[in-house]
């Protein structure tokens, strides 16, 4: 089927419009090319309704195509549109002549939207002006990425993420945080197939564990690591399915699963006994937690797991050899400092921690801002929208009585490709829902936050919210789920008066007071179950207290801020949880391993000391969140500004999308700031023995060798060296120039160990991780005096030509000031 695109790709939709049936044809455009297969497919899915609105941006798409100088008519004769009646509603001008029926698009400027230009409001969303690109420059890849079928990074950003994320030490924690679409999940298929910088592990064993938050990202994953790093199914974990889990648990537990993908909550129960065998083993190689943002979002009482997989983290590590010690590897797109500092409290501790971050605003949304009005306007305002933006689109609200409520509204309409999810949606049903996004059979999801997480379609065009999310966190992060392909997306808010307070109650509801949480406390403590080790087991499920009031509460409610007490307490370093007891109890119930880490846990001024701060700085970060939700919405500065506030603006790079201002005056469009490629954070590790002994005491190391005379033996000797050197921790190789050696030989072995190799033309270009190097310098190429000082904090190994030049033009072998060894002789001490 050819992929046509441009005039070709709109020529072929006329003649399908017109009533020709031709079907050997497809579209390099996800607009078009979904108008065709909604027009063909059997059995129909889509509506009438369906499949003008997809007409309708065909129409804009092309129009935008031909720069806005001609909008294109088309003749209709289509039998799936013959009837339909709603064409001025859905802004498209129809027209019956005696033989014909044209229609052309208009564009959609309604009055309550500040509008200007041929466009309309949903111009450039439908146009899919291209934004971003993906891949277009190559970044050049280390050779471990043979290990997964790549040549090359995604960009400069991924490729420092990835060499700082193999660079943790033992025991040791990282906070990745990388855009959306640079490829975080590259980060656990290598720590899988490659290891970590130092690692020794158990021949042919090995268990990386990913944490993720839904089951639809869990099984996304399994199906690209199968593909790209050929491990045999199953390794996402799934309730329900007991067979497939149980298979999963006996492989961790004997080291042979590889990729483990599972909730918290499994981390936390189910497989948190064969984890355990796996990390007594010297199995367990590191523990990643995809979206790792939701530790402080979540963790804090809708899902208190994200938050007890700290003190499952310290129950591994206490159980693994020093050697051993599994790496801690937290990943997102964005986090704000608040969300930074939760990271640090729960996975640093006296462990190493550190944090990287080349994250850029998405260029991709077109932010448009309606000004408040009544609940019955906005409802008009939405199901207008919902009537011209382009799809496949989201409507965000915030209660699940409103998503309910628009499902319903959408369905009477005639929109036929729809559904809704949120919280209390079914886990069958929400897996379906997220299957038929993914796959393209839906133009339109209600949801809440609850949908969004792991569902990584790139073609989402709209997303719309018919509410104030509660942080400005939220917005950005359900903004992000539309142009995830590197096209524009439309971004619209529809707020009403009434949504503010309920913005501010949800904003603070999450956090309980200090009477209500310690008499929370004190009745389940009371009702404990002494545990071995000193360790105690309460009842998440357990009544709040003993008065009249509190003796019949319970349900999922009750349970819900029984958890975010302990979470409180958690952050507050009073108690660790540690997820479902180890020992089967007698009674039945919602039961919670926790260790006790202050005595005082029962009394008032240790709470008033102790959580209280805790608990009002958690108050202000998500009150300051909000408050920049507000500022967004007065439209008085541009988005990356606010954005920028809420993330930091030294830890992100400024990219301006599109918005009322630049909509304005195109010239105040703010200046690109690109993060560029970061260096690692990691400090460098004291160097193996060996290696100090061959360097000698300035840390620095002359290599000659003549590049008239570079053969088969002289590669194999620097390939055998360079692979030796690097089992004790010599993993960088810099080259200057054009080497004569052949590379790919002296470098096979970098295929499947970390090993990070630069071709640069000067060394102050070099953004390796810090630590031993070598610089293979190749005839013609310059050092600089700066290179060559003795540095013990930049230990090399130089291997130039016997005649290369130093700075001051004489040659280097005569005035280096370190060791010098002819390459014959260098391969031998490295072999001693």
């Amino acid at each position: 089927m050819a992929g046509l695109e441009g005039h070709a790709a709109f020529a072929a939709l006329e003649a399908l419009l017109a009533g020709e049936m031709r079907t050997d044809w497809s579209a390099k455009s996800q607009t078009i090319e979904r108008l065709r297969i909604a027009l063909t497919e059997e059995p129909q899915a889509a509506s009438p309704l369906d499949i003008a609105l997809l007409l309708r941006q065909a129409l804009i798409h092309e129009f935008g195509r031909r720069e806005h100088a001609i909008s294109p008519t088309v003749v209709l004769r289509h039998p799936r549109l013959v009837g339909f009646e709603q064409w001025r509603r859905i802004g498209i001008d129809a027209r019956a002549d005696a033989d014909r029926f044209s229609v052309r698009a208009v564009p959609w400027s309604p009055a309550w939207l500040e509008t200007r230009g041929p466009e309309g409001v949903d111009g450039r969303a439908s146009s899919e002006s291209r934004c971003r690109f993906f891949d277009s420059e190559p970044v050049d890849g280390d050779p471990l990425l043979n290990s997964v079928g790549r040549e090359a990074y995604r960009s400069p950003g991924q490729r420092a993420a990835v060499r700082s994320a193999l660079s943790t030490p033992a025991g040791g924690t990282i906070v990745v945080a990388l855009p959306t679409g640079e490829g975080k999940s590259l980060v656990f298929q290598l720590a899988h197939t490659v290891g970590f910088v130092g690692s020794r592990p158990v021949e042919g064993k090995g268990v990386t564990l990913v944490i993720v938050p839904t089951v639809a990202l869990g099984v996304n994953h399994e199906i690209e690591a199968v593909a790209i790093c050929n491990l045999t199914p199953p390794l996402a974990y799934q309730g329900g399915d007991d067979a497939r889990n149980a298979q999963i648990a006996q492989r961790i537990a004997d080291g042979t699963q590889g990729l483990c993908f599972a909730s918290p909550e499994a981390a936390c129960g189910a497989l948190r006994s064969s984890l355990k065998k796996a990390a007594e083993s010297g199995y367990l190689r590191a523990m990643v937690i995809d979206e790792a943002h939701l530790v402080d979002q979540w963790g804090t009482g809708f899902r208190t797991e994200f938050q007890e997989l700290s003190g499952v983290r310290r129950e591994l590590m206490s159980v693994m050899a020093p050697e051993h010690r599994m790496r801690t590897i937290l990943l997102s797109a964005t986090l704000t400092e608040s969300s930074l500092e939760t990271l640090k409290l729960f996975f640093g501790g006296d462990e190493n921690f550190v944090s990287f971050a080349a994250v850029q605003l998405r260029p991709e949304p077109d932010y448009w801002i309606a000004r408040r009005t009544h609940v019955e306007e906005r409802v008009e305002r939405v199901f207008e929208a919902m009537h011209h933006v382009p799809r496949p689109a989201v409507l965000y609200v915030t209660e699940v009585k409103d998503a309910d409520a628009w499902y319903v509204r959408l369905r009477e309409a005639g929109f036929g490709r729809v559904a809704k999810l949120h919280g209390q949606t079914r886990r069958d049903d929400r897996e379906k829902i997220v299957d038929q996004w993914r796959n393209g059979a839906l133009d339109v999801v209600v949801g809440t936050s609850a949908f969004g997480l792991g569902i990584d379609y790139a073609h989402a065009r709209s997303v719309v919210h018919a509410c104030i999310p509660e942080t400005l966190d939220r917005f950005y992060q359900e903004v992000g789920r539309g142009g995830r392909d590197g096209c524009a997306s439309l971004s619209l808010i529809v707020p009403a008066h009434s949504d503010l307070p309920s913005a501010q109650r949800i904003n603070r509801e999450s956090i309980i007071g200090i009477s209500r949480g310690l008499e929370r406390w004190t009745s389940m403590f009371e009702n404990k179950v002494a545990l071995p080790g000193g360790r105690y087991a309460v009842r998440a499920d357990g009544r709040p207290g003993t008065s009249p009031e509190d003796i019949d509460m319970f349900g999922d409610r009750n349970t819900d801020w029984n958890l975010r007490t302990l979470a409180l307490m958690s952050r507050a370093r009073i108690l660790n949880m540690r997820g479902s007891p180890g020992h089967r109890l007698a009674d039945e119930g919602d039961w919670l391993e926790i260790e006790i880490l202050e005595e005082g846990h029962l009394e008032r001024d240790i709470w008033d000391e102790l959580v209280q701060p805790v608990r009002a700085a958690s108050a202000e970060a998500r009150d300051r969140n909000l408050r920049l939700m507000e500022v967004f919405l007065s439209g008085e500065d541009c988005p990356a500004t606010v954005l920028a506030k809420l993330y930091g603006k030294d830890r992100i790079g400024i990219e301006c999308s599109r918005c009322h201002v630049c909509r304005r005056d195109p010239d105040l469009r703010q200046r690109t700031v690109h993060v560029g490629e970061p260096r690692s954070p990691w400090p460098s590790l004291p160097m193996h023995p060996d290696l100090v002994r061959l360097l000698g005491g300035d840390g620095r190391l002359l290599v000659t060798y003549d590049p008239d005379a570079v053969g088969r033996k002289t590669n194999r000797h620097l390939a055998d060296s360079v692979e030796k050197l690097s089992a004790i921790g010599l993993v960088k190789l810099l080259v200057l120039g054009s080497s004569p050696f052949d590379l790919d030989r002296v470098l096979q072995f970098a295929e499947r160990t970390p090993f990070f190799v630069s071709r640069l033309d000067s060394l102050v270009y070099s953004r390796l991780p810090r630590g031993p190097e070598i610089v293979l310098v190749a005839p013609g190429s310059h050092l600089h005096e700066v290179n060559l000082i003795a540095n013990r904090d930049f230990p090399r190994v130089f291997v130039a030509p016997e005649r290369q030049m130093s700075f001051d033009g004489r040659r280097l072998a005569d005035v280096f000031g370190g060791r010098v060894l002819g390459l014959d002789h260098f391969s031998a001490k490295v072999t001693e």
